[in-house]
C-alpha cells in the first residue's frame, strides 16, 4: 500500500520521516506501525475518508521515533526479525504497560523508567496509551523487578493509573514474536480478571488459559511449557517439593538428599523458568504445568 501512496501522492508525502512544516501534512498510521504523513492541500474531503478507512488517522503526530523503535513497532504488528537482530544480546524480557490516560510527556516518562532499571530498557508505544518496555539480557538469569514501586511512581509523577505485566526472561530466537503474542493475550485477560490490580507477575497469569470458555490446548501448552528445559528428575525434584507443601526438610528427606542441594535447585529452577515455586501463585502454576505434562 505504501507503494501505491507514494506513487499516487509523489512529492507530497512523507513515511516515516520530518518535514519542514509537520502541521502542512494530514497524518496516518498503517497497522505495521508507519507513519504517513500527506500535504494537506493534495487531499480531498473524499480523499481524506477513503485514507481512513485504510489507515488510522492521527490526532497528533507521536514524537519522533528512533530506526530501533520503528523495527520493534513493525516487529510488534506483523513479527519482521529486524528487531530482534538489532538487540544484541541472547535474552529479553517483555513488560506490558497500559496507562488510563496519554502521557503528554513521553521524554520525561522515558527518563523515569531508565532510572527504575539497571540494564538498557527499550521503550516502544504502539499507541498513545500502550505500549511496551524491552529489556535486553545477556544472563537467563531474572532478577525481582520492584514493579509496585514503579507503578505507584508514575502515577505520582504523570497522574496516570498504570496496569503492567512482567514476562519471563526468553531467548531471542523464532519462537520470540509468538511468545510476546501470548503474553499479550495474558495482559488482556488479567486486566479483565483482576480489573483494579496494577501489577501482575508471569506466575499470575499462567492459569488464565484454563479459565478461558473456548479455551485453546495449543495456547494452554503454550503457556505451560515453561518445564520444557527440565528433566524428568528435575519435574519430579519439583513435585516432590509441592506434594510437601513447600517444606524444603521434608522433600529433601523423601528425595535423598542434603536440604542445601535442594534448596539450590528450588532457586535454579526460578532462574530457568522464572516462576518462584516457593509462594503459592508460583507453586500452584507449577503444578498446573507438571499435571499438563503427565497428560501429554
Amino acid at each position: 500500500m505504501l507503494k501505491e501512496l507514494e506513487s499516487l501522492y509523489k512529492g507530497d508525502i512523507i513515511i516515516n520521516g520530518q518535514p519542514a512544516d509537520p502541521e502542512a501534512y494530514e497524518w496516518f498510521y498503517t497497522a505495521e506501525g508507519d507513519e504517513v504523513g500527506i500535504a494537506k492541500e493534495r487531499l480531498t474531503e473524499r480523499e481524506r475518508q477513503l485514507l481512513a478507512l485504510l489507515l488510522t488517522p492521527a490526532n497528533r503526530r507521536r514524537e519522533p521515533e528512533s530506526e530501533e523503535e520503528r523495527a520493534w513497532k513493525q516487529w510488534m504488528a506483523t513479527g519482521r526479525p529486524d528487531a530482534p537482530a538489532m538487540l544484541s544480546a541472547p535474552y529479553c524480557r517483555f513488560i506490558h504497560f497500559l496507562v488510563n490516560r496519554p502521557i503528554a510527556n513521553k521524554q520525561e516518562f522515558a527518563e523515569t523508567i531508565h532510572n527504575l532499571f539497571a540494564s538498557r530498557v527499550l521503550i516502544v508505544w504502539n499507541e498513545d496509551k500502550r505500549g511496551l518496555l524491552i529489556e535486553a539480557k545477556q544472563k537467563r538469569t531474572a532478577e525481582p523487578l520492584l514493579l509496585a514501586e514503579m507503578a505507584d511512581a508514575l502515577a505520582a509523577d504523570f497522574y496516570a493509573t498504570m496496569h503492567l505485566l512482567i514476562g519471563p526472561v526468553r531467548p531471542v530466537n523464532g519462537e520470540l514474536y509468538e511468545s510476546f503474542l501470548l503474553e499479550q493475550q495474558c495482559f488482556a485477560a488479567a486486566r479483565r480478571f483482576w480489573p483494579k490490580q496494577t501489577v501482575y507477575e508471569w506466575e499470575d497469569v499462567i492459569p488464565l488459559p484454563l479459565l478461558e470458555s473456548a479455551a485453546d490446548d495449543g495456547k494452554t501448552g503454550q503457556i505451560l511449557s515453561f518445564l520444557d528445559g527440565l528433566g524428568e528428575e528435575e519435574v519430579r525434584a519439583m513435585e516432590t517439593f509441592l506434594e510437601c507443601n513447600l517444606n524444603v526438610s521434608m522433600a529433601a528427606k523423601k528425595l535423598y538428599m542434603h536440604r542445601n542441594s535442594l534448596q539450590y535447585r528450588i532457586d535454579k529452577w526460578a532462574e530457568q523458568t522464572g516462576i518462584d515455586i516457593k509462594r503459592f501463585k508460583g507453586a500452584a502454576a507449577a503444578y498446573l504445568a507438571i499435571l499438563h505434562q503427565r497428560r501429554a
